[in-house]
């Protein structure tokens, strides 16, 4: 592994936690390109399907951000989606996948600069821990058996 290397990261976002425009314009156009960004209308909508999917598919880590729970659009959906992620993180743990590679976020409009932060505390876990092969999906089954 080099020095230069860079952790992939998918970015589910509440499109409503980002209240300062300066913080949401960093998310939409100034973001580093290691992450990706997948904005959901609350994170009570994220089915941990997605976030397996993104670990499959190439994602070093996920960062979920979302409401504080007195500030949800949708009054209790980042508390359910809070409830769930923990429950998936339990089984991501027992399928082998370290601890810190899923990441949930309460982010309070009035926090400026918090999501900046949280990308980078997020990188610098995973940078210590090294990229993650554990989930990715490996090459398809060869027709007639087994690979």
């Amino acid at each position: 592994m080099t020095s230069t290397w860079k952790p992939r990261i998918v970015l589910f976002q509440c499109q409503w936690c980002l209240f300062s425009e300066a913080d949401q314009k960093w998310v939409d156009t100034q973001r580093p390109r290691n992450v990706r960004l997948v904005k959901v209308p609350c994170t009570g909508r994220i089915s941990p399907l997605y976030i397996l999917n993104a670990l499959q598919g190439g994602a070093d880590g996920v960062l979920v951000s979302g409401c504080k729970p007195e500030m949800c659009h949708f009054k209790e959906g980042n508390l359910g989606a809070r409830r769930q992620l923990d429950e998936f993180a339990n089984f991501l743990e027992y399928a082998g996948l370290e601890e810190g590679r899923v990441h949930f976020a309460w982010l309070d409009v009035q926090e400026r600069g918090r999501i900046q932060q949280e990308l980078a505390d997020m990188e610098a876990r995973l940078v210590e821990m090294g990229p993650s092969e554990r989930m990715k999906t490996r090459a398809p089954l060869k027709e007639g058996g087994l690979a």
